[in-house]
C-alpha cells in the first residue's frame, strides 16, 4: 500500500481551516492527511509557522483548537530535519518548506503560490495534489477507503480532536467574515508573521 508523501505549504493549511466549501481542493488535502493517505512532511520549523499565524487575531480561532489542530500533524506527520544552506528564494522562508520536501524521493510540496518556488513536477497545487489521489485510488495503488492501521486510543483521541477542532475553526472563520480569504490575502498574513509582526 502506498502512501503519499508531502510538505504542505502554511497557505494550504489556513485556506483549509477557514474555507466553508467541503470539496475546496485545500480542504480535501487536509482531510486526506487526517484520513492517512497524505503522510505530511514536518519539522519544528514549519509546525512553529503553521502554529505561529493560526494564533492570529485575523483568524479568531482559539489556542486550544490551535493546539488540537496541530496534532493532527504529530500523529500524522514524518520529521525530516533538512540542512540549512543559502538560497535565492523570493522568501527565504519558503526554504525550509523546499528543503523538507527534497529529503524525500517521490515526495510532493503541495502550495497555493507556485511562483514562490522552483518549477518542478513534484511542486504542486492543492487541485493538483486532489487530481493526484484521485488518480492513484483509480489505478488501485492507493486504497478508496481511509487507511486503516493501527493506532493507539490516545493517537485516536488526538485525530479526534483535531477533527473537531478544525470545525470550529471553521466555523469561526464563518463568524469573522473571512471564509473568502483569497490565497493573496492568507500569504500576506503569513508574511507578517514571518516579520516578526504578530
Amino acid at each position: 500500500m502506498m502512501k503519499i508523501y508531502a510538505v504542505i505549504d502554511t497557505n494550504i493549511l489556513v485556506s483549509a481551516l477557514i474555507t466553508r466549501n467541503p470539496d475546496a481542493a485545500t480542504r480535501i488535502v487536509i482531510s486526506s492527511v487526517n484520513e492517512g493517505r497524505i503522510a505530511p512532511m514536518i519539522n519544528p520549523e514549519i509546525i512553529k509557522e503553521y502554529g505561529d499565524v493560526l494564533v492570529r487575531d485575523k483568524f479568531g480561532f482559539s489556542s486550544d483548537d490551535v493546539s488540537d489542530m496541530l496534532e493532527l500533524f504529530a500523529v500524522r506527520g514524518k520529521i525530516y530535519i533538512p540542512q540549512q544552506e543559502e538560497s535565492d528564494f523570493r522568501d527565504a522562508d519558503d526554504y525550509i518548506f523546499y528543503a523538507t520536501y527534497g529529503m524525500k524521493e517521490g515526495a510532493y510540496l503541495v502550495t497555493g503560490n507556485l511562483r514562490h518556488f522552483p518549477v518542478e513536477p513534484r511542486i504542486v497545487s492543492p487541485s493538483d495534489m486532489v487530481n493526484i489521489l484521485y488518480s492513484c485510488r483509480e489505478e488501485g495503488v492507493l486504497l478508496s477507503e481511509p487507511q486503516m492501521e493501527y493506532m493507539s486510543e490516545e493517537r485516536l483521541e488526538k485525530l479526534t480532536r483535531a477533527a473537531q477542532a478544525m470545525e470550529r475553526m471553521r466555523q469561526a472563520a464563518a463568524a469573522n467574515g473571512i471564509s473568502d480569504m483569497s490565497m493573496e490575502e492568507i500569504d500576506e498574513e503569513i508574511r507578517r508573521v514571518r516579520k516578526h509582526c504578530i
